[in-house]
């Protein structure tokens, strides 16, 4: 197909906002840059971006030419990995995307399988929250995304869910603080009341994270304001609770085996949410990206629970 040349000096203009720093992107000059915008303008009769300050901001005029120009990029993209099935797929690019907790899981196990299958492949793995994952997915920088989202989230966007599991999330607590449960129907673990938590050191994942917004909401819900603390890892938090270090909120996907943690159901209904796989409605499913679902959904669809904490 077409270059799309066009296109694509147009986006890039609008993605970093400004000729100068897009040139240099784009590998060509200023003034060449500068010219071909202005040939632009003047072929379609209507201004595409204006000045303001020091950036190029699109007008209403340039936010159409974007949306259509995305639009084609992708159709482009879309046939140009058809044609490399066709050739039965020797070599190419996967670019794929996990939460980084759940990525120190899932990628061990994946990639061994996928290069055994497309050793010409060349893989690009991101470990990034769940907000960062949905933009380089909407984007197209990458072809799928594995993550959590809430029961119901999935209606809210414009992309394809597959759902490999359900998870709890749970209080987890040290173990000699002898905080007693009671278990209660629909709930995995002995349930507590987190309110009586008050006055705890609560560790919070960094926001931007799936389990960060729903500790929030928690804590709006029961008009909590702990003191808390922020980190990056989940597994950080693991082991500050097991050395007797606040508690915190986590899902009960393959929890760690730790002997002096233990897990406890809140709310006054069970908090879940689905581990899915993530594609661009639209996008087209090339042979490597449905065999990584595959392989995903073979691994970890549909564990039980006693499964994944044995594991």
């Amino acid at each position: 197909m077409a270059e799309l040349k066009e296109q694509k000096y147009m986006l890039e203009i609008a993605k970093v906002q400004g000729i100068g720093k897009a040139a240099e992107n784009l590998f060509i000059s200023q003034p060449a840059l500068s010219k071909f915008l202005a040939r632009t303008e003047e072929m379609y009769g209507i201004q595409l971006f204006e000045r303001v300050g020091k950036k190029m901001i699109p007008t209403y005029a340039g936010e159409q030419y974007l949306k259509y120009a995305k639009q084609m990029i992708e159709i482009d993209r879309n046939f140009n990995e058809q044609i490399k099935d066709i050739k039965q797929m020797k070599s190419g690019v996967l670019a794929i995307g996990s939460t980084l907790g759940r990525g120190k899981d899932i990628f061990p196990s994946l990639l061994p399988l996928f290069y055994k299958k497309y050793p010409g492949f060349e893989l690009r793995v991101y470990q990034e929250n769940a907000v960062r994952l949905e933009e380089l997915l909407r984007n197209g920088e990458i072809q799928l995304a594995m993550l959590t989202i809430e029961d119901g989230e999935q209606n809210k966007w414009d992309f394809h869910a597959e759902e490999l599991d359900s998870e709890e999330i749970c209080l987890i607590a040290p173990k000699n603080w002898n905080l007693k449960g009671v278990m209660k129907y629909g709930f995995r673990h002995p349930w507590i009341d987190v309110r009586q938590l008050e006055g705890e050191l609560f560790l919070m994942l960094n926001k931007g994270s799936r389990l960060r917004s729903v500790a929030d909401k928690m804590m709006k819900s029961y008009n909590m304001s702990p003191k808390s603390m922020e980190f990056s890892s989940i597994d950080t938090i693991w082991k500050l609770v097991s050395q007797n270090f606040g508690v915190a909120f986590a899902s009960d996907f393959n929890a760690p085996p730790v002997d002096d943690v233990e897990i406890f159901s809140v709310g006054s209904k069970p908090i879940t949410w689905k581990f899915v796989i993530l594609t661009r409605i639209g996008g087209y499913i090339s042979a490597p990206v449905q065999y990584m679902i595959d392989i995903t959904k073979n691994i970890y669809g549909n564990v039980t629970f006693q499964n994944r904490v044995s594991s």
